[in-house]
């Protein structure tokens, strides 16, 4: 494992100002701004929650509100005072609610391409994550917070796939290592908090960001994947200390499937000036996981001069809905694409006579 190099001055800096510096300063952080962030972030996700009637949003949006009045409560007549001269638990409760609008936001970006199952799994994440860090109790002068989780690539990520190989992630956040002190300890829990039988290692840890990998060689067990940073503090004669944790969760979850199935008409020069509408060809796509490419051949050989194409495809989702497209035609020379929900795209390809079924590019972020 290797520190990624990160001053001590850099790791006690408050959780509010661990990211990149700005081309303006920003205003220092309140109380009422943390309860207005949160009031703003909860009213999105509860519109969100009605394209998502079957998801836990609705649930974690009343939590939300829950969390903010408990903030209130806290912050009493301290709320238009800045974060770091509150007392230790105001200053931990702000900095904690101000990392879950974090998460809240990068849901709200990064579920939009996403096909149902996979936004639904995506809430349970979030909906995981809002309920551990309110659970969360204990104060301190620097307290840790975990404000994402991203992969290598920088995507924020909410859903792991059980695909029998190695996967790589960071926590992201503030105040998780004092290099005068060991390194956290890190474990994963159920939702229930009961210890998860695959771990992850620690590849690569500084004070805003511990690099993780998850070995391919044991499945994951399906739920909550929830992640305990304790780290530890160096005071003055008190010497290291175990502080309050920091907590994230993502969701295990299979592949979000979807079946298309297709129909592909030709129409043929028959002579004398008369074309001739051959009868579909009709045919199902391997099925889809959400990654890559899956194509299917197709048999046109019944016309051997076509004038145009047409395609039909009706697209079956894993919760049971189903969309149909088309018929969408085109000259036999040029190529066609139908789009279908989640971003994904059916493409006929005359030049190699195959079907392609590929995501797009706005596609779902938040699954690794």
């Amino acid at each position: 494992m290797r520190r990624l190099g990160a001053s001590i001055l850099f790791g006690l800096l408050a959780p509010g100002l661990a990211g990149s510096a700005a081309a303006q300063i920003a205003p220092r952080l309140t109380g009422a701004a943390v309860v207005a962030e949160l009031e703003a972030a909860r009213h999105e996700l509860a519109a969100r929650a009605v394209g998502l009637p079957h998801s836990s949003l609705g649930a974690t949006s009343e939590r939300l509100a829950g969390m903010a009045d408990t903030l209130r409560k806290t912050l009493g007549g301290d709320a238009g005072k800045p974060l770091d001269i509150l007392d230790a638990d105001a200053k931990a409760s702000a900095y904690r609610t101000h990392a879950v609008v974090q998460r809240i936001k990068a849901f709200l970006d990064v579920s939009k391409g996403c096909l149902d199952a996979d936004a639904n799994a995506m809430a349970d994440a979030l909906g995981s994550t809002v309920a551990q860090v309110a659970a969360v109790s204990g104060s301190a002068k620097l307290p840790p917070v975990i404000d994402g989780v991203e992969t290598a690539d920088h995507r924020p990520l909410f859903v792991l796939r059980n695909g029998g190989k190695e996967m790589t992630f960071a926590l992201v956040g503030a105040n998780l290592l004092d290099a005068q002190c060991e390194d956290p300890v890190i474990t994963a829990t159920d939702a229930q908090g009961r210890r998860q039988e695959v771990q992850p290692s620690v590849t690569g840890i500084s004070p805003n960001r511990i690099e993780l990998k998850l070995a391919g060689d044991a499945p994951l067990q399906p739920g909550s994947y929830v992640l305990h940073v304790v780290p530890k503090h160096k005071a003055f004669l008190v010497g290291c200390k175990a502080q309050p944790e920091a907590i994230a969760a993502v969701q295990v979850a299979p592949s979000a499937k979807v079946s298309v199935s297709y129909a592909l008409t030709a129409t043929c020069r028959a002579g004398k000036g008369a074309d001739r509408v051959m009868p579909p060809v009709v045919g199902t796509m391997p099925d889809f996981t959400g990654n890559g490419t899956v194509s299917q051949q197709v048999d046109t050989a019944g016309c051997t001069d076509p004038v145009s194409y047409a395609i039909s495809a009706k697209a079956m989702f894993g919760d049971g809905h189903a969309v149909s497209v088309g018929p969408i035609s085109q000259i036999a020379s040029a190529g066609i694409t139908a789009g279908l929900p989640g971003g994904l795209s059916l493409s006929w390809d005359p030049s190699v006579r195959q079907l392609f079924l590929r995501p797009g590019a706005a596609s779902c972020k938040g699954v690794y």
